[in-house]
């Protein structure tokens, strides 16, 4: 990997996420074309397409995004996983959206959180080999609200039942916990898991709070 690249794909990433401030978006993109000997084609080319676009094409483009997820999955050795915050609406959905990111080369799928422990230790899935890798994640408010308190009771009380495999005592402490505002949502689950892997960079609106990301 040429010189820097991670740092600069970082630094695309929190412009990404975060509300888009043309005048330094503009200026960073014009900046990489200082570093065209030590950067990949893909790279040089991104900034060359987006340097010189008019201010209206940068609010919350879809097509800058698209671009974007298009360099990093051309280039999977950059690391880098795209989680698209509004295609989750659901606990099925954030499955749907991981297996998409990370499962499309896999014959199977995973949908648990254990599963989602287990990928993120690598071993399988589009990072299986790589010692570090960055999920930068769009709209992640969107997310954290669907995947919050009313999921989650719903989750907790479909463990419930007369015929349930499930630890009965457990899950009702955990919807009581929940309604006394007190319990973790499925966001805060999936959110605490990712922490835990510190070989991984999450990157989304707010955090990090610097632009410069090294990965």
């Amino acid at each position: 990997m040429k010189k820097d690249e991670k740092k600069l794909v970082g630094t695309l990433a929190h412009f990404m996420v975060s509300d888009l401030d043309l005048a330094e978006f503009t200026a960073f993109l014009h900046s990489m074309r200082d570093s065209l000997p030590t950067i990949r084609t893909d790279l040089a080319q991104f900034a060359a397409n987006w340097q010189d676009r008019e201010e209206f094409f940068f609010l919350r483009n879809e097509d800058l995004w698209n671009d974007f997820e298009q360099l990093t999955r051309r280039n999977p050795d950059l690391g880098v996983a795209l989680i698209d915050g509004n295609k989750i609406d659901s606990i099925a959905s954030f499955y749907e959206e991981i297996n998409a990111v990370y499962m499309s080369s896999e014959s199977w799928k995973i949908g648990s959180l254990d599963g989602f422990d287990d990928l993120l230790y690598g071993g399988f899935g589009t990072f299986k080999d790589a010692t570090s890798h960055a999920i930068v994640w769009k709209d992640i408010d969107h997310s954290s609200a669907s995947l919050g308190i009313e999921t989650t009771l719903a989750y907790y009380q479909g463990k419930l039942g007369a015929r349930s495999p499930f630890n009965q005592t457990h899950f009702q402490k955990k919807i009581e916990e929940l309604k006394a505002g007190q319990g973790e949502t499925y966001f805060d689950i999936v959110a605490e898991i990712i922490r835990s892997h510190h070989k991984i960079t999450w990157i989304y609106k707010g955090h990090p709070h610097h632009q410069s990301v090294y990965l």
